[in-house]
């Protein structure tokens, strides 16, 4: 049988092969990502995917660790144990499942499309025709793009999705494409209130 790496979703019994370590290590994407992760001021972790790591490894009484890194080299990193589990909202795809192990999901929100509020709603292919679509790299919505926009709308991929939307408030690209809660977040911050809206995909 082929044994591949295993990306922790939310049960502590997808631990139990590692929880015999001195610690278990998560690795978390380096980037602010609201309200899933982020460090304050101090530089300490907060966020709701931060609250429940803490909560598994207290049911599992064992001392766990973050381990930062990019998003694009999550995949490479535990292939090569730099850390034990992701934990980085990465969801289940085919190609990643031929190369890492997912458990069950520990939560799902769709994805959606936000902009100028001076654009006229419409999430369509016709809709953003001749229009920018700022995406972070390596992500589902990377693939939604390629498969319903992709010959309509240009595709601007970034490192990050703060990247993403500081561009869209600059104005130097159309739209931006991504998770509709951490899209929230930042259509609630003083950057995003008076710039953009959500059109739903």
């Amino acid at each position: 049988m082929k044994l591949l790496p295993t990306l922790f979703a939310g049960a502590a019994l997808a631990l139990s092969t590692v929880a015999a370590q001195a610690e278990v290590r998560f690795g978390v994407m380096n980037e602010s990502y609201p309200p899933f992760f982020a460090k304050d001021a101090s530089g300490e972790w907060q966020g709701w995917e931060i609250d429940l790591m803490n909560a598994v490894c207290a049911e599992m009484r064992e001392q766990c660790s973050i381990v930062d890194i990019s998003w694009d080299g999550f995949i490479p990193a535990l292939e090569n144990k730099k850390f034990d589990v992701i934990w980085s909202s990465m969801s289940n795809t085919a190609g990643r499942s031929k190369v890492i192990d997912f458990t069950d999901k520990y939560y799902n929100t769709p994805s959606t499309l936000i902009g100028p509020k001076d654009r006229k709603p419409g999430a369509t292919a016709e809709e953003v025709k001749g229009k920018t679509i700022g995406i972070q790299v390596s992500t589902i919505q990377s693939e939604y793009y390629k498969k319903y926009f992709a010959g309509a709308a240009e595709e601007k991929t970034y490192q990050t999705l703060d990247e993403a939307f500081q561009d869209l408030a600059s104005p130097r690209i159309d739209y931006v494409l991504g998770d509709s809660l951490a899209l929230d977040a930042l259509l609630k911050s003083d950057g995003g209130k008076d710039c953009c809206v959500s059109f739903g995909i």
